[in-house]
Order: structure tokens, then C-alpha cells, then sequence
């Protein structure tokens, strides 16, 4: 390893961490000296390549966003769903001895792992996040961003209870983390509202890659004659559009807008605004005002919405769902699980 001052070899012989640097393509962070190092360094930890899913390319969009917004110097480790625990742990270590201000686990598989934890009981100073469901940080240096996924959940119920014909919704989604039942529980609350007769079938796939089980539940669901399926469980769920599709089924996608996917069959798609809800959590590192708490954000802070129709909807059913989305941001509708 080569480091970049003998400030920096004697702090290694300090600490003892006896780990590579990471960085970019997932092996090596490249070296920067600390006079050209911006005075604010923003790393995030990816699980996929940037271009592999939504998720993973959200998160690099986001990274970007405060490179843009705050001026920020950026790094990003990518592909780390196949590593172990105990790679992982380095990763973040590293990024942290590294001097990182702000380092993000892009994904609610870091609440169950030590990483982040292990890290930020290290580097005291360095401020951390992760982003998804669950966890409530540490109220030190260790926070959670997420989205408050019941209100995207209760539109996208009301939009499937509008378009199904057979009264039969499946949602598929990956692993049922909180949030993630928050939203399908919340989808089936706004489906029932709007169409009482409407069933809603949640099936989970215990993961986010396991495309067969995906397409296996899909092929059993539409043999019981769901005609419209909510899709949160990319990569794994990607192949189902042009299957569903091909079946003449109707799709609501998430995470980013879907339409590209199956211009036919996806009517919207749960847009979660990953970039700005990674911005929020940099600004507040940024000022000084990061609590290492949970910060939930929705349709208010406008990190939530729905993709836009393309003519998908009547204006009367456009109508529906604006008025849905009035009166969750007035408090008139139960959003909460």
C-alpha cells in the first residue's frame, strides 16, 4: 500500500489497519495528495456495478448530485453484494482512515451487517449513513436516510385499483425489510379504498437477485388472474417486464421511472429520489447539523413521487390520484403502517 505522506504511514502504525485502499472499481481508491483534497469528501458504497440496476445507478447519481451541489470530492466502491463481511468492514474502514466526512451504505443490507457500525465506532469523526429501512443510528455519527415508502405506496395502490380489470394486484418486492412492508401495506390500503373488491397478493423474494423465483411467483400469480403487478425487487424483477408485457399485463415499476423498460405495459413507477435524498443527508454532514439519527423524508421534502402517466390515466383518474396525494400531504389520509 502506498500512502500518501508520513503523516499517513505513521497514523497507519497508530491505528493498525492493514487494509488495501477501495475505491472506484471496487480494489483500489486513487490517490489524492491532501493539499489538492477538497475541504468536504463524500464516499458512497454501492452494492452493484453503476450501471447493473437502478439502485446501484441512483446512488452514483446522487454522489454526483453532491459533487455538483456542495463541491464535494467523491469516491464510490461498487459491486461489494458479493463480498463478505469482512470486506465490506475494510471498505468502510478505509474510506474512513482515508479522512471521508460522509460515507454511505447504499442499502438497507447495512443495517444488518457490522460494518458501518464497527466503522463509526472507529472514525468518531467521520459522519456515516444508511440508506433504506430499518435502524435508527447510533445519535452520534451513525444515521439512517430513508423515504417514508407508506405515501408512494398508497398512490400506487389507488393507481392499480383505477387500471386492474380483474380486481386482482400482485405485488412482488425483495426482501421485506420495514419500509418495504410499510409500502405494501400501504398499497393494499390505497387500493381498498379506492375499489373495495380489489385483492392485493404480496409475495416476497427474500432477496434482490433470484430472477427465477421472481418469474416463478410472476407465472403463478398471473394464474390466478392478476392482471397488474407493482415491481420492487430489481435486479431481480428487470426480466419480468418483457414477460408481462408479452402477457398483456400492466406494470407499476419502482425505485426510477420503468416506462423505457415496457412502454406498453408500465402505466407509472414509485420514484424514489435517491439523488436528493443522498443531498439532504450531505447538506446536513455538510453544516454540521447531522444527528446520527433516523431521517425519514417523503412527497413534502420531494424525494418521493410517481412517474408520469403518458396518458395511462383518464384525466378523471388523474384527478383521483392528485386528490390522494393532497390529502396525504394534508394529513387527511393514514399513511402510517
Amino acid at each position: 500500500m502506498f500512502f500518501r505522506s508520513i503523516r499517513y504511514i505513521v497514523l497507519a502504525l497508530l491505528v493498525c489497519i492493514p487494509i488495501a485502499c477501495v475505491g472506484n472499481n471496487g480494489d483500489r481508491l486513487p490517490a489524492t495528495s491532501p493539499e489538492a483534497a477538497r475541504d468536504f469528501r463524500v464516499a458512497i458504497v454501492l452494492p452493484e456495478a453503476i450501471d447493473a440496476d437502478p439502485w446501484s445507478k441512483a446512488g452514483y447519481e446522487g454522489l454526483k448530485l453532491i459533487e455538483t451541489e456542495l463541491g464535494a470530492e467523491v469516491a464510490y466502491a461498487e459491486g461489494i453484494e458479493r463480498k463478505n463481511p469482512e470486506e465490506i468492514k475494510k471498505i468502510f474502514r478505509q474510506y474512513a482512515f482515508e479522512g471521508f466526512d460522509f460515507i454511505i451504505g447504499h442499502g438497507s443490507e447495512h443495517l444488518t451487517l457490522p460494518a458501518l457500525e464497527v466503522a463509526a465506532k472507529e472514525f468518531p469523526r467521520s459522519k456515516f449513513a444508511a440508506i433504506g429501512g430499518g435502524g435508527s443510528g447510533n445519535n452520534h455519527n451513525l444515521g439512517v436516510l430513508e423515504a417514508r415508502y407508506g405515501e408512494l405506496g398508497y398512490l400506487a395502490g389507488v393507481v392499480a385499483a383505477l387500471k386492474t380489470k380483474t380486481n386482482k394486484i400482485g405485488y412482488i418486492g425483495g426482501f421485506d425489510y420495514a419500509t418495504l412492508q410499510e409500502e405494501a401495506a400501504l398499497l393494499e390500503r390505497g387500493a381498498k379504498a379506492t375499489k373495495p373488491a380489489v385483492e392485493v397478493a404480496i409475495r416476497w423474494l427474500g432477496g434482490w437477485t433470484d430472477a427465477a423465483k421472481a418469474e416463478t411467483i410472476a407465472r403463478e400469480l398471473m394464474a390466478s388472474g392478476v392482471d397488474l403487478f407493482v415491481l420492487h425487487g430489481d435486479p431481480a424483477t428487470q426480466p419480468l417486464y418483457p414477460i408481462l408485457a408479452k402477457a398483456g399485463i400492466a406494470i407499476i415499476g419502482w425505485n426510477t421511472d420503468q416506462k423505457e423498460r415496457s412502454p406498453d405495459a408500465v402505466i407509472t413507477s414509485g420514484v424514489l429520489k435517491i439523488p436528493e435524498l443522498l443531498l439532504v443527508g450531505a447538506t446536513l454532514v455538510r453544516e454540521g447539523r447531522w444527528e446520527g439519527r433516523k431521517y425519514r423524508l417523503g412527497l413534502r421534502e420531494g424525494v418521493l413521487e410517481l412517474a408520469p402517466f403518458r396518458g395511462a390515466l383518464t384525466p378523471e383518474e388523474e384527478a383521483l390520484v392528485q386528490r390522494a396525494k393532497d390529502e396525504i400531504l394534508l394529513g387527511k389520509i393514514d399513511v402510517m403502517p
